[in-house]
């Protein structure tokens, strides 16, 4: 099974050029399954404001292995499954399995009191019902006045509040009874040897990326970091053999 994770895609219709880059991007690398792991699209504010580039995006990911997979983020945490079925995409809001924990990651950042207490309140049915009630015109511009609010906000403050918790990501493998994690989110691309096993974490996109390839079979489980462009470039490469608790680099 070879699964590749990438996220922070931030596709927007104001750059149509990404989305041809991406979806070139992410086709160099074969895989059996694709997760999107959140922030595909820069703002989601309902499906009614779907443009061809998003539609004609998610319609050639759902091709492109026997299985894709969208985790939401906290730009595209709207969509959902029944639109996205059309696709053949499936609508996680995690996903784990005997190998890893998949995640879009801003759960992590547990040190931004304001952002969870705001991630608390938009995750509600509640406040998703009230706000596609909305005019469309009105979502949009709400969610450009909260993309604009998190700028500044990120710009006056320190860099490590953005970032995961190392206490939070025990808690949350534990929890799962994974030894490998992998997310996006924080823009900080790696993977961190742990006590537990792997943490990997995906990039944020420009015209390429960087993600992540879980590869398993019945020997050993294969965690690569992967540069994503017009040609594809393992960055970093760690293995486990089966029936053994340690991980080793290879690259």
């Amino acid at each position: 099974m070879r699964t590749l994770i990438v996220s922070d895609l931030h596709l927007d219709p104001i750059d149509p050029a990404r989305y041809t880059a991406a979806i070139k991007a992410i086709e160099q690398v074969s895989c059996d399954q694709l997760i999107l792991a959140g922030d595909v699209f820069e703002a989601w504010v309902g499906t009614d404001g779907a443009t061809s580039a998003d539609i004609g995006f998610l319609e050639h990911m759902g091709r492109l292995a026997a299985s894709c997979v969208l985790i939401p983020g906290n730009r595209d945490f709207l969509l959902n499954q029944d639109w996205l079925s059309q696709f053949g995409i499936q609508y996680q809001t995690h996903l784990v399995t005997a190998d890893a924990l998949v995640i879009h990651g801003d759960e992590l950042c547990t040190d931004d009191h304001a952002y969870q207490t705001f991630r608390a309140e938009v995750r509600a049915p509640q406040w998703q019902s009230a706000f596609l009630a909305k005019p469309l015109d009105e979502r949009q511009a709400i969610a450009d006045g909260l993309r604009a609010a998190s700028r500044e906000t990120q710009a006056n403050r320190p860099e490590s509040i953005g970032d995961a918790v190392d206490q939070t990501v025990d808690a949350v493998m534990q929890a799962h009874g994974v030894d490998v994690l992998i997310h996006g989110h924080t823009h900080r691309p790696a993977i961190h040897p742990l006590k537990s096993g792997l943490r990997a974490v995906t990039s944020d996109w420009t015209d390429s990326g960087i993600g992540i390839v879980l590869e398993v079979n019945d020997t050993i489980r294969r965690l690569e970091s992967v540069s994503l462009s017009a040609k594809s470039t393992v960055l970093q490469a760690w293995s486990q053999r089966n029936g053994t608790p340690e991980w080793k680099r290879n690259v």
